[in-house]
Parts: structure tokens; sequence; C-alpha cells
């Protein structure tokens, strides 16, 4: 054994600050993946004695030091979980149960700083997540690279159902040749014993597609539906599609992010679907389970294929009856899973579950600022066991205090909670900023249309109060037109959406619509706000009118742009500082091409010819007084 990694910690993570009977233990610390391959690493789990009624897997993946790949590449986390058993030739059978799959970003436009943190919840893996474990980070790149960080989540307690038992049902990638040879020498039929003390079961699937040089833009862009068989019986149809790819948190990239893919975006993880089948099970018989896909046919130089890891899970009676739990906080959040939808200053979101095995039908919940005042709230609904559902919580009665956000679930179904150990959560959050009474918005349409004989524009922009009444609107606008719109706003809340209804905001490379813009201006003064212009689908960005939230130099400086990205010949980069700022370009040899100190401080804008510069990847790196920050953009 070598390569022990352990690092026992009390966690409060920016998601979520849960109490002191948590531990984190991290196996892989920054891991560079820089070539097709396997990476192992062991590390040292908790022993088993104890119950968790909650296991994470937090994903953090970085640049490699070298710096980003370009490139959408999947990777996939693995517990290599000995069995005991020995093969035909003497070896003990080695079974991969993968935990996460995370796809990397187009990394052309990342800073080698840049981190992006998914979390997985791996509870059902309890039964191997234990002891001395080798965890294989799979990259299937082709050049440098990304860095893993896997930080593993233990909080103690009981869990909604005890795992009896897991196995692997398909476990690979499968070439897409033909439908027949797919389900005939790929996704066979397989048949398992369900043992006598299990009441439940679950089929878990994460498939993904990949390959798109042939007529059916197969299995990458080829939006279709899987079939679950028990017993010959179809039980569940699955849409195996990613349709927010345009919502993309990371962003912008290189590459063509916004399309939707087969259960993938480019960054972000591969969804995990589950299908209960437990009204198709006998204790002691076997089952046998088969998964179909949508027939189609193709043509051309690529393979359709998809990357497919299936388990089947076996589970004992639910542990409780009347039991609601809290997953998350969407909103306020810092989570980086959420951060399209962060900050906020209006309805607050979170995401609950029924835990016990009664349906859900109503619950309280209370919820407010740390130390300030509690609002409730009655949810009503019908939730099976195991079900969840995202709750869109009503306005605050105040946002004052600290940046501490708390959660508390109580009484389901009228009852005293029979497991209150999961009703509470925290998050902390950043306040939204806050803008004048008065500002101007500033639109430039691209060349994007909804019709070409009325030329209206694909783009359309409106400002919601805390209630989502519509208070100012855009309406139809032309493409290809600069608008100045002055707005006054009375004390409040409010949210500022722009929609793009070709999901491919106003600029992206990879179409002849142009460049737009959209800024905010303070009126006779400087720049507000400046939007990054490649967005994808919408822009959501909440303000206060007549607060008391102030940015801080550290929240300023992540306000930094550079437009248009990539460049053919000019670059706008913008930003807040309380000092005057030193702007430096470098090219990807670390090679100093311009040095320069703005001539303001507050809102700073400083446009460069990039016309002469070569084709490729440049550095812009911005120092204040007490910050900096590195941005990459691209010469084309």
């Amino acid at each position: 054994m070598k390569n022990i990694s352990l690092l026992l910690l009390t966690i409060a993570h920016v998601t979520s600050i849960y109490a002191t009977d948590t531990t984190t233990i991290r196996i892989h610390d920054h891991t560079d993946m820089t070539w097709y391959g396997n990476y192992d690493e062991w590390g040292l789990l908790p022993d088993g004695t104890d119950n968790y009624r909650k296991i994470y897997l937090h994903y953090t993946m970085g640049c490699a030091t070298g710096g980003c790949s370009d490139w959408d590449y999947t990777t996939q986390i693995f517990l290599r979980h000995r069995t005991g058993e020995l093969d035909t030739a003497g070896n003990e059978i080695v079974e991969n149960y993968e935990l996460a799959r995370v796809i990397t970003p187009y990394g052309s436009m990342l800073s080698n700083t840049w981190e992006f943190t998914s979390v997985f919840d791996i509870t059902d893996f309890a039964p191997i997540l234990k002891d001395s474990v080798e965890i294989r980070c799979h990259y299937s790149g082709w050049s440098s690279g990304f860095s893993a960080t896997l930080d593993f989540e233990f909080i103690n307690g009981t869990p909604a159902r005890n795992v009896i038992k897991l196995e692997n049902i398909y476990s690979g990638s499968y070439n897409y040749t033909s439908s027949t040879d797919f389900e005939n020498n790929g996704l066979t039929a397989k048949k398992f014993l369900i043992e006598q003390n299990s009441a439940a079961a679950m089929l878990k699937m994460t498939s993904t597609g990949h390959g798109f040089d042939n007529s059916q833009s197969a299995a990458e862009f080829k939006p279709i539906d899987y079939y679950v068989n028990v017993n010959g019986l179809q039980t569940h149809t699955q849409y195996n599609w990613d349709e927010n790819c345009g919502e993309n948190p990371i962003y912008p990239q290189g590459g063509t992010w916004i399309y939707d893919r087969a259960n993938w975006c480019p960054g972000t993880r591969a969804q995990v679907f589950g299908h209960e089948i437990t009204p198709y099970i006998t204790s002691g018989d076997s089952i046998e389970l088969n998964v179909d896909f949508q027939a189609y046919s193709w043509s051309g130089a690529q393979t359709p294929s998809y990357i497919i890891e299936s388990q089947l899970f076996q589970y004992g009676d639910a542990n409780f009856v009347n039991s609601a739990e809290i997953i998350d906080i969407i909103k306020p959040s810092l989570k980086d899973e959420y951060s399209r939808k962060n900050p906020v200053c209006g309805k607050p979101m979170i995401k609950i579950r029924n835990y016990g095995s009664a349906p859900l039908t109503s619950l309280e919940i209370e919820y407010n600022i740390e130390g300030g005042s509690i609002n409730t709230f009655n949810w009503s609904g019908n939730l099976s066991f195991m079900e969840t559902e995202e709750v869109e919580l009503p306005n605050m009665s105040s946002w004052s205090g600290s940046n501490i956000f708390e959660v508390t679930l109580k009484n389901p179904n009228g009852q005293m909670d029979e497991y209150g150990a999961n009703n509470n959560m925290k998050s902390e959050f950043e306040y939204v900023p806050e803008y004048p009474e008065t500002f101007a918005l500033w639109v430039g349409t691209n060349s994007g249309v909804i019709n070409t004989l009325t030329q209206e524009s694909e783009t359309s922009w409106d400002f919601y109060d805390k209630n989502g009444v519509s208070i100012f609107t855009s309406g139809s606008l032309v493409s290809n037109t600069q608008y100045r719109d002055t707005l006054t706003f009375s004390p409040g809340c409010y949210t500022f959406v722009m929609e793009d209804t070709d999901e491919d905001g106003l600029d992206f490379w990879a179409n002849s619509d142009g460049s737009g813009l959209v800024r905010f201006r303070e009126i006779g003064a400087s720049w507000l706000k400046s939007f990054n212009a490649d967005f994808g689908t919408n822009i959501i960005h909440q303000i206060t009118v007549g607060g008391s939230q102030t940015l801080t130099e550290e929240e300023n400086i992540r306000t930094w742009e550079i437009f248009p990205n990539p460049s053919k010949e000019k670059i706008l980069i913008e930003g807040f500082s309380e000092i005057k700022s030193q702007i430096k370009i470098f090219d990807n040899l670390g090679k100093q091409i311009i040095k320069t100190t703005s001539k303001n401080s507050g809102f700073i804008s400083e446009r460069f010819d990039v016309t002469n510069f070569k084709s490729g990847v440049y550095f812009v790196e911005i120092n204040t007084a007490n910050s900096k920050i590195i941005k990459k953009f691209i010469k084309q």
C-alpha cells in the first residue's frame, strides 16, 4: 500500500454548514491528470463501525499544473473494491464502482487557478466505503489536463434505509454499431438474487453518449430514451439527455459549450438516474434486469458509443415512517453548481426529501438569516418515500444580519419528525450588489433574429420586483441595434433577466450572429456592471436599490471581465478597484507584452489593440492594492 492520504476535518464548506458529527477524508489532493489513463491512490476511510446518514463526495476539478486542456474529456471516479474472491488464475477479483462522472470543460478560456466543485451523494455505497480503499481517477483525455481533489464527507446518523447489497449491472464503454448488436452483445439481460432480508431495490444508471461524426450526430447530440425492463416487463422510461447546457454555471468556455448533449454538459456532472423497482422483487427469488436503448440507424465515419455504469442496490425496510430531510440550499448559496442562481435578495430555494415510508403531504419550513427573525412556510404536496422536490420559499421579512442562511424542517404530516438530525441546514452567501435608484441599461443586439422579415432579435430583457412582477420590459428588440434605457426604481429587491431564445447569448464564436453587449451605467458617471455577452441561455442578476449592501474589494475583483473573448482586433478589460490598477498581458510562454496602469480608480475600462498579436492563448494579470487576478483570452 502506498500514497495514503488521510485528512480528518470538521467540515464547514461553503455549501452547507453541518454539525461536528462530520468527518472528511481527502484522497487525491490536486492529482494532475495529464494523459489518458488511470490515476490511483490509496486512503483510509472510517472502519464501518459507525452508521452514517449521509456520505458525500466533493469532487473539485481544477486545471493541471501546466494549465487546462482545450477539450471536453470524460473523467470518472471509481472505488476499486477488493472482493476477497479469486479468479481462475488465482488473482483477487477487483470490482470498479463508479462514484462520480464529470466531463471536463473546454479549458481554453479558464485561468490556471480555476476550480469547480461538484457534490455527489454516495451514501448507498456505504458497505464498501470503509477501511483501506483504492480510489481511481480515470481521465479519457489526450492532452494536459485537469486535476482532481476528492473529499469524502461522512455524517454520522441513521440512513433512510440500510443497504443490504450492491452489485454492478453494466460497467464500461459500449459501441453502438447497431441497435441489435448493442442489445444482444452489450446491454444483455442479467439475473440477480434478491436476498432474504431485502425489502426494497433500486436500479441506478449513469449513461453518457459520445461521438457525433455520423449521419445522426450520435451519440453525443442524439436525444433518445432508454427503457428499464424487470423480468421482461418494461417498468421505466428515461430521457437520456441534458437540456440545460446553455445555463452551464461554467461560462464562458471555448468550444460548443452551449449545445445540449446526451446526459452531460462540458464541465458538469453526468446525471445519475434512480429507478425504484421494489414492487417487482420477491425476497429469496431471482430477478432479471435489462436496459434497452431507443433504436436508431446511422452511417458515417465515427461509431457512436455510450459510457454506462449501472448498479443494483438492495435495501432493508425504511427506518422511519414520518420524517423529512433537507438535502440542499440552492439559494442563497456559494456552491459552484448554483452560481447562476446566486447571489439573491429575493425568494430562497431549498431541496427536500421524504425520509419516511409514509407519503409526505405537509411540512413546516422555518428559515431566516442567522440571528434574524424567523419566517415560516407551510408546504403541501405528495412525495413518496425517497422522492425529492425543489421548494421556492416566500420572500423573507429581512435579509439583515450575518451572511449565514438557515433552514429548519418541522412536523412532517402534522407529526413530530421521527428523525430530527437531518432537519437543519445552513449556508454561507454573498449579498447582492446595491445600485442607485436611477441608472441606464445599455443593450446592443447582435444579428440573431427570430423572424427574418421583422428582424426581431432573439434577445429580450425584463426587470422583476420581489414578487416576480415585471416592472420594466424590453418588448421586442430589433437586431443589430443599440438601446439606452434610463430606469428609476423604488427601494427594494429586483431581478434582471435577459433571455436568448436561441440559447447562444449575444456573442458566440460558432455562429455568424456577431457580438452584442449588455451593461449598467450610472447616470453621468462610470459603468456599474458589464455582463459577458457569451452567456448562453440567459443572464439572471439580482440587485438591491436603497439598501445598505456594498461590494468589498474581494467581491469587486471577481467582476473583472475581458470581452470580446475570443477576439481578432481589440479587447476591453473592465472591472472595479478602489485604487488605480496595473494591467499586464503575457503570451503563453510568460513573455510580458503590455504593461500599463489605469488612469483612474472605481470602475476601470481599458481597451487594448491585439490585431498584431499572433493567434493563441494570452494571459491578463490585474493587480490592485490587495488582490491579483489572472484571466485568459484567445487571439483568433
